[in-house]
């Protein structure tokens, strides 16, 4: 019974000693930061007052090492890293201490594909009135073509538009056919309108 109740004893020691570590390892952890300042610059912040070496090392999306750098400080610091001349693509950069990752970020440097930015609004008046609004960020040269249950009954281009307000009157359409307007524009944007 003491051989258990001493073992007990030992086994609480060792769990409360690799806590006590791992708390003092995450608070060094924190203490060294890899943050994105912009969107081609990384800001490495080191927290700590003791002579350490650091490395930082900048790894390509085929893990080529593309930058090494050795720092060598007594005293806190932060020093930013510019990723501006680099080709387009995905990079992995990490702060070792002792052959152990401190922090790492990943950088995409991939230009994002925005969708245009268009405002459409399609809305029936009366009979066979439909009043159609469009309005886009960016000029560009939008179409319009209007269906009646499927057939293409209007078409019309309006050039280096940034939309527009419009009243269509149909006189041949039958009262109870699906109508849908179809707008696009030359940058990309498309959508298809219809009123209940």
């Amino acid at each position: 019974m003491k051989a258990f109740i001493a073992t007990m004893i030992l086994a609480a020691s060792v769990s409360v000693s690799a806590m006590a570590n791992e708390a003092v390892s995450e608070k060094t952890a924190k203490m060294v930061t890899l943050r994105k300042v912009d969107e081609s610059r990384v800001q490495l912040i080191y927290g700590l007052n003791q002579a350490k070496t650091v490395t930082v090392k900048i790894f390509d999306e085929n893990n080529f090492l593309v930058q090494k750098d050795k720092i060598v400080s007594e005293n806190a610091f932060a020093k930013y890293y510019d990723f501006s001349k680099l080709r387009a693509g995905v990079y992995y950069m990490a702060v070792y201490e002792n052959n152990v990752v401190m922090d790492q970020l990943e950088v995409d440097l991939n230009e994002t594909v925005t969708s245009p930015l268009v405002y459409t609004k399609l809305e029936k008046i009366e009979g066979n009135s439909y009043k159609l609004l469009v309005n886009a960020l960016l000029p560009s040269d939008l179409s319009v073509m209007v269906y009646e249950n499927d057939k293409l009954v209007h078409e019309e281009r309006v050039n280096n538009s940034v939309g527009f307000q419009k009243l269509y009157r149909f006189e041949r359409l039958n009262p109870s056919s699906r109508v849908e307007f179809f707008v696009k524009s030359s940058d990309g944007f498309a959508e298809l309108l219809a009123t209940k």
